[in-house]
């Protein structure tokens, strides 16, 4: 008898557990539709791609100078619907560049290993083979001669000749240079 009573406590205890797992289906099968399903919180995309309403600064640092020239991305339409990760692709580290996205604002940043356009066009007066000359690049010792002018050095007066041996005459425009030669030509 007492096999017979281990034997049917153990069909009573696993028709149990059947009828448990049985009626904790239906009702969560009858009642899936009664309840209200709670929004499941993720991070909004919207904070991390570009969009109409984000701002994109564009920010090339040039190394040889120093300068630092802030201006708005040109080509801002390619950027609208990236996420970060998607910039990082095509903005690559290894190529110069770091990216920042805070509160809408992309900042691309741009290390160019060279001088700022407004180095790069410099223009400054040298003397050449006892002339003139002008030079065109970011600083003395980097520059092109462009052209020799007709302007010997002996007929400026000594404080100039000595400001254009020292590199004094530097000017941040074409036009600014013809303006100081033009000045020049009452020594001729």
């Amino acid at each position: 008898m007492p096999r017979m009573s281990a034997g049917l406590m153990l069909v009573v205890l696993l028709v149990g557990f059947g009828m448990g797992w049985g009626i904790t289906s239906l009702w969560n099968h009858f009642h899936a539709g009664n309840s209200v399903q709670k929004p499941i919180i993720t991070a909004s995309q919207d904070n991390d791609t570009i969009n109409e309403d984000s701002q994109i600064i564009f920010e090339r640092e040039y190394v040889r100078c120093g300068h630092v020239v802030i201006s708005e991305y040109s080509q801002r339409e390619n950027l609208m619907g990236k996420t970060l990760t998607e910039l990082h692709s095509v903005f690559r580290h290894h190529d110069g560049y770091q990216l920042s996205l805070k509160e809408n604002t992309l900042v691309i940043r741009q290390k160019v290993e060279d001088w700022c356009p407004d180095h790069k066009n410099m223009y400054r007066l040298k003397e050449y083979q006892g002339r003139v000359a002008i030079y065109q690049g970011p600083d003395s010792s980097n520059d092109k001669l462009l052209r020799v002018t007709n302007l010997p050095m002996a007929s400026l007066p000594e404080d100039i000749q000595e400001k254009i041996r020292q590199g004094s005459y530097e000017f941040t425009s074409e036009e600014a240079l013809n303006d100081a030669l033009e000045n020049f030509d009452e020594y001729l």
